[in-house]
């Protein structure tokens, strides 16, 4: 009986650990467009951002490449930390997004705000600590004053896990108004307009 006991003990632990690695390797999966030798050109200077939507590889939607280089509030601390970023827009469906090492930020130089909130999406999602990741927004949208912004059933990506806003906002601990009002807000600083 106690073999059995044992034996059932440590299948359920291979199952838990199998389980936990999947998970892990979802949420720290980068999207097939990245690609870090691609990050900057040589010199070390960064990449430029797409002026306007070009076709997307198999032309189905429009992409802009390096959006966060067009971000004009983006401090060069940050700026740093992200090594690529893209916005996908097909059929009012938009997925933006970039590829960060937050390990890459030095907290002496961020403001008080974006350090706490670094330190609660760290906190909220381990994955987001010294490694890169991706991170990012994905959902139906609804266009304002030109700007692409996310509708009601937008969610939250980390690697290739997907969260509600709702319940990305209760992991940092703040409220899913503010969440939806920072990452409209990031859309619109990125220049993500609607493809004419």
């Amino acid at each position: 009986m106690l073999r059995k006991l044992l034996i059932g003990l440590a299948v359920l632990l291979i199952l838990v650990g199998v389980g936990l690695a999947y998970l892990w390797h979802e949420a720290t999966a980068l999207p097939e467009w990245y690609d870090p030798a691609a990050v900057s050109v040589e010199g070390g200077a960064p990449a430029v951002a797409d002026a306007d939507w070009t076709p997307t590889a198999d032309g189905q939607g429009q992409q802009l490449r390096n959006i966060h280089l067009r971000a004009k509030k983006l401090s060069p601390t940050m700026r740093k930390a992200i090594k690529g970023s893209r916005a996908t827009y097909q059929d009012g469906h938009v997925e933006a997004g970039m590829v960060a090492n937050l390990g890459d930020v030095p907290r002496q130089d961020l403001s008080k705000g974006d350090a706490s909130f670094l330190e609660k999406a760290s906190e909220a999602f381990p994955s987001l600590r010294e490694r890169d990741v991706y991170v990012g927004v994905e959902g139906d949208t609804v266009i304002q004053d030109g700007n692409v912004q996310l509708g009601p059933g937008a969610r939250l990506k980390i690697g290739n896990i997907s969260y509600s806003l709702a319940d990305a906002a209760k992991r940092m601990g703040i409220d899913e108004a503010r969440l939806r009002s920072d990452l409209n807000a990031e859309l619109v600083h990125m220049g993500v307009k609607a493809p004419k």
